[in-house]
């Protein structure tokens, strides 16, 4: 049966002290982490709020329409965030700011809430956190607001805002996921965890440290011991020369084929794939080569991915793979795409009409295939989302339930996928891909693939899933 890892966060956060008083579980919640922590920080001023739409002469005076800094707090004898917002911020049209960096990159699966405890000194706030999402999912993605006060008697005041429940999105980049009939945030985050006012927030108030909730909802990935992964079908192990004609690189965002081979972005660039010779030479059984992957982090619109030949005997993929990244960071995380079509049309699937044309072939900026929402608009596909993280620099085997993906766009006879949210099935499967993604930009990362295999794993679909899954709801309707 499935097992769950402990994530990978300090065991000692729920001891640590919130404005003086114990940061204790209430009821079921569980502290994952701290995710900011103002006692550690250094007292003094923080950038204040600025906009990009701002008139020079609004973001020279920036200061003069927020303060944001590191202050020492008497009454509670801890260092805490200050925001001073005026009513003169200049709002324009838009409805909300924002205001703090509160927490990092990527959410555990099992990140349910975002809790915090302030203290209003005068006026009113309206807070809310989000930040945007991978460039196929949702734009930016918003929580339910809260609006504090005042308390009568000076108190600091616990607020919390649901990761799943109440959340908004917008359409600032829309494409796969305009039409997206739920909207996910934690399987999706693509930037930091921000804090943002609304405008109808001013006066001052501090906020104490960050911590990030579990509560059951969302739950950790799950993990298979090797005795209970039963291959279906092997996919490709790299010891023959031929299986790297199964790989690819691929790209999903629109081009235009009549001018000279160009990158739409400069960092937006295939990644590079080869047959390597460093197999697993660690003293675990494996072969002598390895697929070698090779990326700069960026917008998710870059991939690479291997054919697959699905079948119904399959629950999950499973590859073995290191990842280096030298960030320095003990995880690494990837985002992978399952494409699945209706499987009485998945041998006929037109890989060949969504390569560039002859003259772009054999340049160093083209990608094997351009699988953009206006080339594949009547072709008969979905694709579908899970994220992992993997250990820095050591070699393990990555399962990869089908019931951990969700469908995140579908076309044609598979617009039902996407429309009703219809699991993954394994004779659907066309390919596997990945990328290194957005927050992975300051670094490259390099995946090592010794083996990846259609296999089965024993439990049933509620088991294998880790982020939420929710079930179809009305689309909210376009702004």
């Amino acid at each position: 049966m499935p097992t769950r890892r402990e994530f990978g966060f300090p065991a000692v956060v729920a001891a640590l002290l919130i404005a003086g008083t114990p940061a204790a579980a209430v009821g079921d919640d569980r502290v994952l982490k701290v995710t900011r922590d103002f006692n550690a920080e250094q007292l003094g001023p923080l950038a204040p709020i600025s906009h990009h739409t701002w008139t020079d002469d609004q973001k020279h005076a920036a200061g003069e329409y927020s303060q944001l800094e590191i202050v020492d707090d008497s009454a509670s004898r801890s260092r805490c965030g200050r925001i001073k917002i005026s009513d003169r911020l200049p709002w324009g049209a838009r409805t909300e700011y924002r205001v703090l960096t509160i927490g990092p990159d990527y959410l555990p699966p099992e990140a349910d809430a975002v809790r915090m405890r302030v203290r209003v000194v005068s006026g009113k706030f309206e807070l809310r956190v989000g930040s945007p999402t991978v460039y196929f999912g949702h734009s930016d993605i918003l929580s339910e607001s809260r609006e504090v006060t005042a308390s009568a008697d000076g108190a600091w005041q616990t607020i919390e805002f649901s990761l799943h429940d109440g959340l908004t999105r917008n359409f600032r980049r829309a494409r796969f996921g305009r039409e997206s009939p739920v909207i996910y945030y934690t399987r999706w985050i693509q930037e930091p965890l921000y804090l943002f006012a609304g405008r109808s927030s001013a006066g001052e108030m501090l906020i104490d440290q960050v911590e990030l909730i579990a509560r059951g909802t969302g739950r950790d990935y799950p993990e298979f011991p090797g005795d209970e992964i039963k291959q279906v079908a092997p996919i490709a192990d790299f010891e023959n020369a031929a299986d790297l004609e199964r790989t690819f690189t691929f790209f999903q965002e629109p081009i235009d084929f009549h001018r000279e081979p160009y990158l739409v972005r400069p960092d937006w660039r295939p990644p590079q794939l080869q047959r390597a010779s460093d197999g697993r030479g660690d003293g675990i059984k494996g072969g002598k080569y390895s697929l070698r992957f090779e990326q700069q982090g960026t917008e998710e619109t870059c991939f690479a991915g291997i054919r697959v030949d699905g079948t119904a005997a399959a629950n999950a993929v499973a590859l073995v793979v290191r990842a280096d990244h030298a960030g320095g960071a003990s995880e690494v995380v990837v985002d992978f795409l399952a494409y699945a079509a209706p499987a009485k049309k998945s041998a006929s699937f037109p890989w060949a009409s969504f390569e560039p044309p002859g003259s772009w072939q054999g340049s160093p900026m083209a990608f094997t295939y351009y699988l953009s929402e206006d080339r594949t608009h009547e072709t008969d596909y979905a694709f579908y989302h899970t994220r992992r993280t993997l250990p820095n620099g050591r070699w393990t085997t990555l399962v990869l339930p089908l019931a951990d993906f969700i469908c995140a766009y579908g076309r044609g006879e598979a617009a039902a996928l996407f429309r009703e949210q219809r699991p993954l099935a394994g004779d659907a499967l066309l390919a596997l891909g990945w990328t290194a993604p957005f927050g992975a930009r300051r670094n490259k990362t390099v995946l090592l693939i010794d083996g990846i295999s259609l296999v089965r794993v024993p439990g049933d679909a509620e088991q294998h899933r880790s982020f939420p899954q929710k079930p179809v709801v009305t689309p909210a309707s376009r702004p």
